[in-house]
């Protein structure tokens, strides 16, 4: 009997049953991790302080507390995450879009208006330049944007976007940072939520799509992106919204007017004023809404000198709020809208507890002296299942995104700055100052590291100090020494990880993220106009450049490339800067890096916006962006699904025979022995038979199949389709001769063949 698979109704009612019994496996889970961790902390205040060392002990077990708290703030946060459909459109409201700039690069500015410029809503776009640049002022006269500069720069950010407010009569204002560049629809998919006249601001999460970048970790071949902040903007907002309490983040949200008027505009004090706007918002009583779909990328933090930048304003800028507007007395808030601000806002109290965890096994292993009576068996029966179960419990909690070993890292790499926030407010005048993040990569910081360094040598040599010691006999606690070992090595090894991560971040030579992506390009010599056109694959994108992959001979000289975007092709002359080979049969497969020369300013905008509109998009959506928990595993739906034939990434140029003679390429970017997934520029029935040429070097390999299935791929500005083809049987053997170039050619891409 042949199984039928249930109609979609069924299957989304049972995949909605099994999340809610996730859903309440989890929240049973954070229940059961409270109460042990009320316990244990109990138990270690009750029996087993150590009396001849009680700041010690106290400085630990404070620690310890603080942990639980911020804990037990954020599963209150997250305990029901919010999920929105966003609804039509509110028509024929006016709308001006804000970018404020400082001193951010030129070509990053530009990128930024010229999505703006391609908002679909009717709109305004203001550029409000606090570095007052001439050359700013004719940029925006080219791209008919409105320019406004102050004479002065009086509250920074919070300053200027006042001063725009003051030129705009809008009933809506967008935000967005000079680096981060909207999607055509972004306005189009929130200024629906409007129709409530009670909601005072719509924030979406705020995505950057250099996925190289120090606060990011990138599984290139296993399609998966995990970065810092996912944890805040795909499980904390949600979980804010559910209270009424999501926070206004600075950039890619839209503000009514008259909510900002009834709060007397932007709030100065602060130098993040994006918080502290939230919270006068909410306490007048405004709804707030978090839409959850990435509708605008940026330009993440590079290097850890930026970072640091970054995360020392949010650290003073949150004390700041906390002492003009503090969440636990401001008038107006709910209790939920109160508890979810102060775990937002004393965080920063972590550069604490982390240089109590990661100094307290050195000092156990020097001098001896522990911050509790006896470490023994008894004590590790008590700490380590409260342990297990709290990192598990936060784990399913945090929904995929949160990943224990790579937040801790990167509480290593923040607890200085986190440190030196608390600091910074007490000096006169320090702590006004707002520093913008630098957009690019920053070397020469290597100052940045000798927090961490510390922590790892001085973790290092204490455990060394004390195996010594018991080598030779002037000590006998050896389990003692094990386990303090075992938790300086551990803290030790997240310090090594953050120091070689942020060097290779630094050492890194390319200074523009490289967007994968999957064109069809053809080449010739330059200044050859009878020479013949070859085709090729672009497996990489950036306004300078690109990484072409290519069957035959490597080009010698400068070449012409026909870059065949949607809607657009490209004609650009590069030079060849890197070539990697490698031989199959008695083909040579090359990847090459090209430079483009001398590209006009109309075709680098063309490139600019099929970039940021459109590939980005494209690159992000084929990314997982968490991991499937214990729980997710063992309690959702997971309806039998045909096993798919083995697949290779190709970058192979394909010829399609049309029905009226005509020939349209494609991009092959997976091939198996039974078929193949093309990149095209027509949306395709399936049951469509297609005629096939894949191009390898001057052969051409003939193949039929028909499709079976087809989508739209992001970008409507540059529409392009993913088509399954199942490959008609006869062509069986050609597919198999064809997997292992493929298969040669992802290894190519992937992996470390011969260079030239």
């Amino acid at each position: 009997m042949r199984l039928r698979p249930a109609p979609a109704r069924s299957r989304r009612c049972a995949t909605e049953g099994s999340n809610r019994r996730v859903e309440q496996a989890r929240r049973a889970l954070a229940v059961v991790a409270v109460a042990v961790s009320l316990y244990y902390l109990y138990w270690r205040q009750a029996e087993t302080f150590n009396p001849a060392a009680p700041t010690f002990s106290w400085l630990l077990y404070g620690a310890e507390v603080f942990g639980f708290v911020t804990t037990v703030l954020f599963y209150f946060t997250v305990w029901r995450p919010r999920e929105r459909t966003a609804p039509p459109p509110l028509p024929g409201r006016s709308v001006d879009v804000l970018v404020p700039t400082k001193n951010e690069p030129l070509a990053v500015l530009r990128t930024t208006l010229l999505a703006c410029n391609d908002l679909r809503y009717p709109h305004r776009t203001l550029v409000l330049d606090d570095g007052a640049r001439p050359e700013v002022e004719a940029l925006c006269a080219e791209l008919n944007c409105v320019y406004l500069a102050r004479r002065s720069s009086e509250h920074a950010k919070a300053g200027n976007l006042n001063f725009g407010l003051a030129h705009s009569r809008a009933e809506f204002v967008a935000l967005f940072d000079a680096d981060h560049v909207p999607l055509p629809h972004f306005l189009d998919r929130l200024m629906g939520y409007f129709a409530d006249d009670s909601v005072g601001f719509v924030q979406v999460p705020q995505e950057f799509y250099n996925v190289d970048s120090i606060q990011h970790r990138w599984d290139r071949k296993g399609k998966r992106i995990w970065a810092e902040q996912y944890l805040f903007f795909s499980v904390i907002q949600p979980g804010k919204d559910r209270w009424n309490a999501a926070f206004f983040v600075g950039s890619c949200a839209i503000l009514r007017r008259t909510a900002l008027e009834d709060i007397g505009g932007f709030p100065t004090g602060s130098i993040t004023e994006d918080m502290l706007t939230s919270i006068r918002i909410h306490a007048r009583g405004w709804a707030s809404v978090y839409h959850r779909e990435f509708l605008a990328y940026g330009i993440a933090a590079q290097t850890l000198a930026p970072f640091a930048i970054q995360r020392q304003r949010w650290g003073v800028g949150n004390w700041q709020v906390f002492a003009k507007a503090n969440p636990l007395f401001l008038p107006g808030l709910s209790l939920p809208q109160r508890l979810c601000y102060l775990g937002s806002m004393i965080y920063p109290l972590e550069g604490l507890q982390k240089i109590i965890f990661y100094a307290t096994p050195p000092i156990a292993l020097v001098t001896g002296v522990l911050p509790m009576r006896a470490l023994d068996a008894e004590y590790l029966l008590h700490f380590v299942p409260y342990f297990a179960i709290s990192t598990w419990a936060f784990n399913e909690m945090a929904r995929g995104v949160g990943g224990q070993v790579m937040l801790e890292q990167y509480s290593m790499a923040k607890y200085f700055t986190y440190l030196e926030t608390l600091v910074i407010p007490l000096i006169p005048g320090k702590g006004k100052v707002f520093k913008v993040t630098p957009k690019a990569r920053v070397v020469g910081a290597s100052g940045l590291i000798l927090p961490q360094l510390a922590v790892f040598f001085s973790s290092l040599a204490a455990t060394v100090w004390a195996l010594a010691s018991l080598l030779l006999g002037r000590r006998s606690d050896g389990f003692i020494v094990a386990v303090n070992s075992f938790w300086a090595l551990y803290n030790s090894g997240l310090a090594a990880t953050i120091v070689g991560f942020g060097s290779a971040k630094v050492r890194q030579r390319r200074a523009e993220f490289r967007v994968p992506e999957t064109v069809v390009a053809s080449f010739r010599p330059a200044g050859d106009g009878s020479g013949a056109e070859r085709f090729g694959v672009v497996e990489d994108l950036t306004p300078d450049g690109a990484g072409l992959v290519s069957v035959g001979q490597v080009p010698q000289g400068p070449i012409e490339l026909s870059l065949l975007l949607p809607r657009a092709a490209l004609r650009l002359r590069c030079r060849v800067v890197r070539c990697r080979s490698a031989r199959i049969g008695n083909r040579e497969a090359l990847q090459l890096g090209l430079e483009f020369l001398d590209v006009p300013q109309d075709a680098r905008d063309v490139l600019s916006r099929y970039l940021h509109e459109a590939a980005v998009s494209r690159f992000m959506k084929e990314h997982a962006l968490g991991y499937q928990t214990w729980l997710e595993r063992r309690l959702s739906r997971r309806d039998g699904l045909p096993d798919r034939a083995g697949r290779s990434l190709a970058y192979l140029p394909v010829l399609l025979r049309e029905r009226a003679g005509q020939v349209s390429t494609a991009a092959m970017k997976d091939l198996s022995a039974t078929g193949l997934l093309l990149v095209n520029a027509r949306q395709r029935s399936p049951g469509e038979r297609l005629g096939i040429e894949v191009v390898l070097g001057e052969e051409r390999i003939a193949l039929t199949g028909q499709v079976v299935r087809s989508s739209a791929l992001p970008g409507e500005e540059y529409p392009e389709y993913l088509a399954g083809i199942r490959l008609d049987g006869e062509c069986s053997q050609e597919a198999r001769r064809l997997t292992e170039v493929a298969s040669r050619i992802d290894e190519l891409v992937h992996g470390e063949p011969r260079t030239e």
